[in-house]
């Protein structure tokens, strides 16, 4: 009867194995999408190509950066360009017209660079933080791995030494 317990029970700590693999297998390539991810924020910038070379994991993510990045930079340049044109026009006093627009359009240029860095940090520091988190399920899904290989190690053992005090004994005699 014990046999067949230990065997049950290797059958279902080989099940466990190949579960905790799958995850693990899962969490590394989520891990390896998310660097990638990683690299192209970290950039500054994300182009088409960029996204159609992005895993498929990660385009619908890439997306949401782009359009959330856009929008952030858009909100943040209405925001603040009236005060510095103002306070350009305060400090330069009499400027062209073509001066002035020209002014406008560096102060935009420049403010919605600074948007765009500032999402760019953000997006960062979240992706840093959703790894971290990744490592720590990966590392222990891989603790749990060593201890079900243990197990099942100690489990196959058990079940051969049945196996051994069950078989039968026959003394040959002369």
């Amino acid at each position: 009867m014990a046999i067949f317990m230990f065997m049950s029970r290797v059958n279902a700590l080989i099940h466990q194995k190949y579960d905790v693999q799958y995850r693990l297998a899962k969490i590394m390539k989520r891990i390896s999408d998310l660097e990638s991810y990683s690299a192209m924020v970290g950039k500054g910038s994300i182009s088409i190509g960029d996204l159609l070379n992005s895993p498929a994991s990660m385009s619908q993510r890439t997306l949401m950066y782009l359009s959330g990045a856009t929008n952030y930079a858009n909100q943040y340049m209405q925001q603040n360009a009236p005060y510095y044109q103002q306070l350009y026009a305060q400090q330069s006093g009499q400027v062209s017209p073509q001066q002035a627009q020209q002014m406008q359009l560096y102060i935009q240029r420049m403010l919605w660079q600074q948007a765009r860095d500032r999402y760019s940090e953000m997006e960062t520091a979240n992706l840093h933080a959703e790894e971290k988190k990744l490592n720590v399920e990966k590392d222990r899904l891989e603790a749990l791995n060593m201890s079900i290989e243990q197990e099942l190690k100690a489990a196959k053992e058990a079940r051969d030494a049945g196996i051994k005090d069950f078989a039968p004994k026959y003394v040959a005699q002369a």
